[in-house]
């Protein structure tokens, strides 16, 4: 197993794991055992209203990086069958590596046993990081648009005479990513246009929730939403 980094984007929740309290690590573990299995925004939710020892977003923090941690765990186990124990050791390593964190030998070694505890919890927070996973299994990734609207003028044969109108254009901006980056694409559209997009989005956000309903009604977890990146 190779050696581990912190990503710079999970370091405020791995501070947080290295320095709550315990009052506050048993919050999180008494919240973890009432929740039920959810996406990322009602999860935080529900575990920030148990635990007060912390602001909203610092829960968050935690729970971004509890996740990213559960998918670490699950990649390694399943394609190099690396045990658990094997895991938190290395993390445990990289942490006391890693110069911004620069922990204690003491200190490594409670973070390895609350990461040990936290890492029980697989029916709430290894749900969510296998959905995310799964959502996120595909070529490309939507990550972003945007519609520009420009006016363009319109000439007789004769260019040097005055414009006799507009035409209206939208410049549609898509951005995502796959796994050589990000990239991003525009593609013209017309009012026509925009209201055939509008009805697709329209159609597919009415699935959605039928589908939700069908498995609220039939008590099946499921995620909708997505502000982990």
């Amino acid at each position: 197993m190779e050696e581990l980094q912190i990503p710079e984007k999970f370091k405020p929740g791995f501070e947080l794991l290295i320095s709550i309290d315990n009052q506050t690590v048993e919050e999180f573990i008494d919240a973890f055992k009432e929740v039920q299995p959810s996406g990322i925004k009602d999860l935080v939710s529900a575990v920030a209203s148990r635990v007060k020892t912390l602001a909203l977003e610092e829960v968050k923090d935690i729970l971004e990086t509890l996740i990213s941690l559960y998918n670490l765990r699950d990649h390694f186990q399943e394609n190099n069958g690396v045990s658990t124990d094997e895991v938190i050791e290395k993390l445990g390593q990289a942490v006391q590596n890693d110069e911004e964190l620069n922990i204690t030998n003491e200190q490594k070694e409670e973070f390895e046993k609350r990461l040990a505890t936290f890492l029980e919890f697989d029916a709430v927070l290894s749900f969510t990081s296998k959905a995310i996973e799964v959502i996120r299994d595909h070529e490309r990734l939507f990550t972003n648009s945007r519609i520009h609207t420009d006016m363009r003028p319109v000439f007789k044969s004769d260019v040097e005479d005055s414009p006799v109108g507009v035409a209206i254009v939208h410049m549609l901006k898509i951005e995502y990513a796959d796994l050589e980056g990000k990239h991003e694409f525009f593609v013209a559209l017309d009012s026509i246009d925009l209201e055939q997009l509008r009805e697709q989005l329209d159609i597919s956000d009415r699935k959605a929730k039928a589908i939700e309903s069908l498995l609220n009604r039939a008590n099946i977890s499921y995620l909708n939403y997505l502000d982990v990146e």
